[in-house]
């Protein structure tokens, strides 16, 4: 699997909860990654959904801010090319 050059995620808190905002460019899909706070592995949050994609998952920690991570895979020509896009951090206070 390559990398994107360019920024293809972008993220901000609103309410309490991330907003992810990504663009498509001429990939036909998207699958986007979450990994919260001590978790040692990135999880499937979204996969073809329309943005924005809002992650109002409660924090593992509800004393303590968490920083999330985010990154997506998108997806040419059905599964036969796969790129990685950058890699975001969120602080969830």
């Amino acid at each position: 699997m390559t990398s994107l050059g360019k920024s293809v995620l972008d993220g901000k808190i609103e309410d309490g909860k991330v907003v992810l905002n990504y663009r498509l460019g001429m990939a036909e899909g998207i699958t986007i990654f979450s990994r919260r706070g001590s978790e040692p592995d990135f999880s499937p949050l979204a996969e073809d959904e329309p943005g924005p994609i809002i992650d109002a998952r409660p924090k593992l920690n509800p004393h303590a801010p968490e920083k999330r991570q985010y990154r997506a895979v998108l997806l040419y020509s059905g599964e036969e090319s796969r790129k990685l896009s950058n890699e975001i951090e969120v602080t969830v206070p």
